[in-house]
């Protein structure tokens, strides 16, 4: 099993998130902290990361290709270029084509390598495997109902649950993903996650609810 994690400098929504401390760690250490021992490979535009990665004895990091930097940049590029890297880690360091690949990411500071592992198991079985949280809730669309029938009131607890697809991992092997040209298969397994595994840091309340996580557990 192989590790292939994304770790930009800047971000937008939170400045400078990947470094932000958690508990007194960069956040960005928390994910790359939890799969010590593990095959760790890190693309990123960071000095900082690659100069810091060094130490890492599990981890091979690389400075991001020049390419992928400009079209992150580029205003006509209306979508991100992460399945073009994902697809340069497959080629430059990935020769068994049915090892199992897991893209996990550093906003996700919870997930446990245990979780991962038991959604490994899904491969094979599956195309391929991505976290989700499932909501047992009364879901519209449009305005119209999608998992209850309005002219009942049902229990919450026998709706049918709601995934949503969460980016704290997904897992594939490369000839999935050379198949689809995607890290999610025709056939995906979505593995719910726990309240706490699931949360995701996109925005300033993100990051403090993280915080408040960390502090009291």
């Amino acid at each position: 099993m192989k590790f292939f994690v994304i770790i930009k400098q800047h971000s937008e929504r939170v400045p400078n998130k990947n470094f932000k401390s958690l508990g007194g760690i960069p956040l960005w250490k928390h994910l790359v902290t939890t799969l010590k021992e593990q095959q760790v490979y890190i693309d990123t535009d960071s000095e900082e990361i690659f100069e810091e990665s060094k130490k890492l004895e599990w981890v091979t990091c690389y400075k991001r290709d020049q390419r992928f930097i400009e079209l992150e940049n580029s205003t006509t590029f209306k979508v991100s270029p992460v399945l073009m890297m994902i697809e340069n880690f497959l080629d430059t360091y990935v020769e068994d084509e049915n090892e199992i690949i897991v893209t996990p990411h550093v906003t996700s500071p919870f997930i446990r390598l245990e979780t991962i592992v038991d959604a490994a198991k899904y491969i094979g079985q599956y195309e391929s495997v991505q976290a989700c949280t499932a909501h047992k809730e009364f879901a519209y669309y449009q305005n119209e109902p999608v998992n209850f029938d309005p002219k009942v009131v049902q229990k919450t607890q026998d709706l049918e649950p709601i995934l949503m697809g969460n980016g704290a991992f997904f897992i594939f092997t490369k000839a999935v993903f050379k198949m689809h040209n995607n890290r999610v298969g025709k056939n995906n397994f979505f593995f719910p996650l726990s309240m706490i595994e699931a949360v995701e840091i996109d925005t300033q309340e993100d990051f403090n609810l993280a915080k408040m996580i960390y502090e009291n557990n």
